[in-house]
């Protein structure tokens, strides 16, 4: 079974439009959104304001992906509409970065923008029990780091991620275990499609080509 569709995360202020919205027509595609009030226009993976202005009106299919003081909030049940630059209501989905995650918060916070999905991280070896938040399986953080195993599907029509160290390299391996996943699955990528810490957009169409055909 191939994957719904693939999560590219860290598009930035490099990133043409005009590129990634051409690989959007042709593949299933999501791009992350990377944000963090420290880091937000001096981390080369966290756009800066004018860059975001782009992403948000761009109609792509867009995650926002909450990191550092953000997702710590978000797990203290705290209201981050004071420090957010953008409404979050132009993304499809939102995915709170935190190494124990409540999904009931993550819940609560995504209610208060509206009807998107919600995504929370495991690094455990089998997906949670609990529904209520799509589960992405990521134990590199961004790192680019490859488990070791990947955990089975949890079956049913649950929609379950992958992620870590996967590139346009090990696609293909990469694939040929989670191709016989019994159902829903999307994959993520973020280090292993970046070239000088640079968005890189020939990256992903390389993946994309690998896992869906040209």
């Amino acid at each position: 079974m191939k994957p719904e569709f693939i999560t590219f995360t860290g598009i930035d202020n490099w990133t043409e439009l005009h590129d990634i919205h051409v690989l959007s027509i042709k593949y299933p595609v999501e791009f992350g959104v990377l944000f963090s009030p420290k880091r937000q226009g001096t981390d080369p993976r966290y756009p800066d304001g004018d860059a975001l202005s782009r992403f948000m009106w761009s109609g792509l299919r867009l995650s926002a992906h909450l990191c550092g003081d953000y997702s710590r909030r978000i797990m203290a049940g705290e209201s981050i509409v004071d420090t957010i630059p953008v409404d979050l209501g132009y993304f499809n989905r939102v995915q709170v970065n935190h190494a124990e995650p409540d999904p009931a918060k993550i819940i609560e916070f995504r209610n208060g923008w509206g009807s998107m999905r919600a995504i929370a991280q495991t690094r455990a070896d089998a997906f949670p029990t609990d529904a209520s938040v799509d589960w992405l399986f990521d134990r590199s953080g961004g790192a680019g780091v490859a488990p070791t195993a990947w955990p089975m599907h949890p079956g049913g029509d649950r929609l379950v991620g992958y992620a870590g160290g996967i590139s346009p390299d090990n696609i293909s391996g990469v694939m040929s275990v989670l191709d016989q996943m019994p159902g829903r699955y999307w994959i993520d990528m973020e280090s292993g499609v970046r070239t000088d810490d640079r968005f890189d957009v020939e990256k992903c169409r390389a993946v994309c080509e690998a896992v869906f055909g040209k």
